[in-house]
């Protein structure tokens, strides 16, 4: 009887992951034991005073609640006993969890004192602020907080929000904007859409812990302006859409919302006033109150499963800006303007009701506008903010799909807006509804949507029977079409620019049957690809204006690179589009030649043979010294694809990007240079280096390359290493692909340095110029080049190069690399014509900053300057 030894990698990552999990539980608890100790004494307390299901005895409220009139009366104590109640189980539950997670998180990172007075300390300044804005609110007449002055305040929400984002400071980058982003975004929903006055003092507390983390920050406070990767800017921006999307539903659950937004319980939950119902409704008074048109009549479950529909709309679209789609972003941004539109029309009839009212004194309008016109600037400000970002969402939707989608969602509208226009003018509601504005305001309430009215004739007895039933069918079918077409669309595999998941996996084949270093890049967003028409081979392109530019040479069948790449030519000619085929090697130089190409050096490829490398002598001092460190630490090198790491080191990869990344003062460079997005990829793997606590000290990642259905090598594409990684982990992470690849490949490519091709250029073959031409523009036998542009741009690549050092170290990584002895290869960018060179110079800025904005790129001109 034989055994099987257990896998090496799973052994390795259980003492990576596992057991430093398992005895990481352990050690929390034991690190926090004055959250221990208030999660007891809250739970006591609701048992002890039969708490849990309705919340503390009306003799108990002077000790489980504090509010202005009992601090006033001098019982000082309720501010502190107070913390130790809740009203309802959902609210004890929800408390309890938010004591252990933030206020743990305090004790954990802040130590044990400073817990207790982040607790407590954040509890009286936050009922201080409290009290001072309901007084100032009283002052002002404000409607709503003034109505808070003497509420009672019940629940331990404002000091464990203080204390939970004070922690934040001492989290790493990644679940610091998490944390902050969501804890934020929950405590401004609930004060917009439900408004009670727990959770105007959550908010509070949020705000002081937040100011409290900064404080603590100090200097590194700084780094919360810094960008994040595009991954996790997707990531927060769907946070904050998903959020708000369940506003509207809250205020719809919530027992007497008073928000500034609760008016959208009846936007969603019932329908728009009609102007005449408006002025009925009214009278002489117009406040925030005559909004209120009642909901009777109104089908219950099925009502409200289709006034959900746009949530479920907007989380659909959430899930999809998460993966980077574009056409999620736009219909997100399409919802919050349209959300705009219809709360502006609340402003118009509130504007119009005076002018309709006869023989009356209407009121001033400001507490009613007061109450409004949040309806239009929040959703208007989240646009804003999706807009801005709009760079990020690069997954480009199939155009077929598009319009297929804008066709079914536009043709519904027009039938049913059309339908029920010849239905409104033919019942008189020209006369009715005060004109063709009257009409606009009733097309524009449909469409929110409304619940079905159960008796049509009850609900709108000013209506025939084909207007009720158009309007109140309308806005329900038009979303239920709607969301049924988007999520067609987004779920469906439609994406990637201009082409769909099965250019992709054809693209996919052709790389197995060969390719260059570089031509795994192909399958990134957002390449698109032309294929050969025999299907031999592709070339992977971008296109910005009017320039095609490829990333790498031609793939497939090797033997059919040429023809590939002049098919290739000959479609940028029919197309109108300049070819310019970047970070190519010279194996087409003569054909290219011929066809009146010019070519200059970009890049210098790092290849290591494995079979010949052995880390002995002096020149190998620097690799030997980082794997005898690593020994020393703890440190092993963990492989394997990014999904089949455990979600431990996924998230802890992820933390390394972000601090990466928040260092840098321009946004992730793209198009050569991969990111987390990139590892998504089972055929690419990554190596992390993992000491006995689980940390992750540094992350690369390795691309194949095959030759005809065989992997012949790997290529080196991300590098990052973690803030607190030792030295010589990057020297370590290379060594270790060394020892574990040369079993399976027989070289390794260190990738190419963009923008760092000069300083190497003593690497090149001898005699051979950094840019070559032919014919009118060639100056010697050799084919220097005497073209000015040429000489332009490289003179601009290396300009770029040394502005862009400090922050990504171009030229300090080619010297890294040299440390191997590698054998240099150079790559280059090919053109036709020198008066195309600005423009190509335009399109590589496009693809390698494709998230610049203005002030960015203002910052870039400034150093290239300098």
């Amino acid at each position: 009887m034989s055994t099987r030894k257990p896998d090496r990698t799973m052994v390795l990552m259980w003492a990576a992951v596992g057991r430093p999990a398992v005895q990481q539980v352990f050690g929390t608890l034991k690190s926090m034991p004055f959250t221990l100790g208030v999660v007891v004494a809250f739970l006591a307390a609701a048992a002890l005073t039969g708490s849990f299901l309705d919340g503390p005895p009306e003799r108990l409220l002077g000790l489980a609640s504090v509010s202005g009139p009992g601090l006033r009366d001098g019982k000082w104590w309720s501010l502190f006993t107070s913390l130790f109640f809740a009203t309802n189980p959902l609210a004890y539950l929800s408390a309890s969890l938010m004591i252990v997670l933030l206020l743990g998180l305090a004790e954990r990172k802040l130590g044990r004192r400073a817990a207790v007075g982040l607790f407590f300390g954040g509890q009286f300044v936050a009922v201080t602020v409290f009290l001072l804005v309901t007084q100032l609110a009283v002052y002002v007449g404000d409607g709503w907080l003034d109505k808070m002055v003497d509420d009672s305040l019940i629940g331990p929400y404002a000091p464990v929000l203080t204390a939970g984002l004070a922690a934040s400071a001492r989290i790493t980058l990644l679940w610091q904007r998490r944390l902050r982003t969501a804890v934020l975004s929950i405590s401004i929903l609930l004060v917009l859409y439900v408004g009670h006055a727990e959770t105007v003092i959550g908010l509070i507390g949020a705000l002081l812990g937040l100011l409290a983390g900064w404080w603590i920050q100090g200097d590194q406070g700084r780094l919360h302006r810094h960008r994040s990767t595009g991954r996790e800017t997707r990531n927060l921006l769907a946070l904050t859409v998903a959020v708000f999307a369940v506003g509207p539903i809250l205020t719809g659950i919530t027992r007497a919302p008073t928000g500034p937004l609760a008016l959208l319980r009846d936007v969603v939950l019932s329908p728009m006033p009609t102007l005449s119902q408006l002025v009925f409704n009214c009278g002489a008074t117009v406040d925030a109150s005559c909004l209120e048109t009642g909901r009777a009549g109104f089908a219950g479950p099925f009502g409200l499963a289709l006034a959900v529909v746009p949530v479920i709309l907007l989380l659909i679209c959430a899930d999809g800006m998460r993966r980077g789609r574009r056409l999620a972003l736009s219909i997100a941004l399409a919802i919050q303007l349209a959300v705009t539109a219809l709360a502006a029309v609340y402003l118009a009839l509130f504007a119009l009701v005076p002018s309709r009212l006869q023989g009356t004194h209407a009121t001033p309008l400001a507490s009613a506008f007061a109450h409004v016109l949040p309806l239009v600037v929040v959703p208007l400000l989240l646009a804003v903010v999706l807009w801005l970002n709009r760079r990020q969402f690069r997954v480009q939707t199939r155009p077929g799909a598009r319009r297929t989608l804008g066709a079914v969602v536009c043709g519904t509208w027009l039938v049913l807006a059309g339908s029920y226009t010849v239905a409104w003018f033919w019942s008189g509601g020209l006369a009715r509804d005060g004109g063709l504005l009257g009409l606009f305001a009733e097309l524009a309430r449909q469409y929110v949507p409304v619940p079905i009215p159960q008796h049509f004739r009850r609900a709108f007895p000013e209506r025939d029977s084909a207007e009720a039933i158009l309007f109140a069918y309308s806005g329900p079918v038009f979303w239920l079409v709607a969301l049924i077409a988007v999520w067609w669309v987004l779920v469906g595999r439609h994406h990637g620019l201009n082409f769909g998941r099965q250019d992709k996996d054809r693209a996919r084949q052709l790389l197995h049957q060969g390719g260059g270093p570089l031509s795994w890049m192909a399958l990134w967003e957002p390449n698109t690809y032309w294929f050969s028409p025999d299907g031999a081979g592709a070339v992977a392109f971008q296109q910005h204006g009017t320039v095609a530019l490829t990333l790498g040479g031609a793939f497939g069948d090797r033997k059919a690179e040429q023809r590939v790449t002049e098919g290739f030519l000959d479609y940028c000619r029919s197309q109108a589009l300049v070819p310019a085929l970047y970070s190519c090697d010279d194996t087409l130089w003569p054909a290219l030649k011929e066809r009146g190409f010019s070519r200059v050096a970009v890049a210098q490829e790092t290849r290591l043979a494995l079979n010949e490398l052995e880390f002995k002598g002096k020149e190998w001092q620097n690799v030997r010294t980082a794997l005898n460190r690593a020994t020393k630490l703890g440190v092993h090198a963990v492989w394997g694809s990014y999904h089949s790491l455990p979600a431990a080191l996924r998230s802890r990869l992820n933390e390394v990007s972000e601090e990466w990344a928040a260092s840098k003062s321009v946004p992730e460079m793209g198009f050569t240079l991969g990111g987390v997005d990139e590892l998504d990829d089972e055929e690419v793997l990554c190596c992390l280096a993992v000491d006995g606590n689980g940390a992750v000290h540094g992350v690369t990642s390795w691309l194949p390359v095959y030759d005809g259905g065989r992997l012949v090598s790997r290529t080196l594409d991300v590098m990052r290493r973690g803030s607190e990684g030792f030295p010589g982990v990057m020297e370590f992470l290379i060594a270790s692909a060394v020892l574990e690849l040369r079993d399976s490949v027989d070289m390794i490519s260190l990738s190419g340095s963009p923008l760092a091709s000069r300083p190497e250029a003593q690497h090149t073959r001898a005699g051979e110029p950094e840019a070559e031409g032919t014919g009118d523009d060639a100056g010697t036998e050799d084919g220097t080049a005497t073209d000015e542009g040429a000489q332009n741009l490289v003179r601009i690549l290396d300009l770029v190069g040394h502005a862009l050092e400090p922050v990504y170290g171009f030229r300090s990584l080619a010297a890294f690399k040299s440390r191997f002895k590698p054998e240099y290869r150079a790559l280059y960018l090919y053109y036709q014509d020198p008066l195309h060179l600005p423009a190509i110079g335009r399109a590589l800025t496009r693809a390698y900053l494709p998230g610049l904005s203005l002030a960015q790129g203002a910052r870039l001109v400034r150093k290239l300057v300098t």
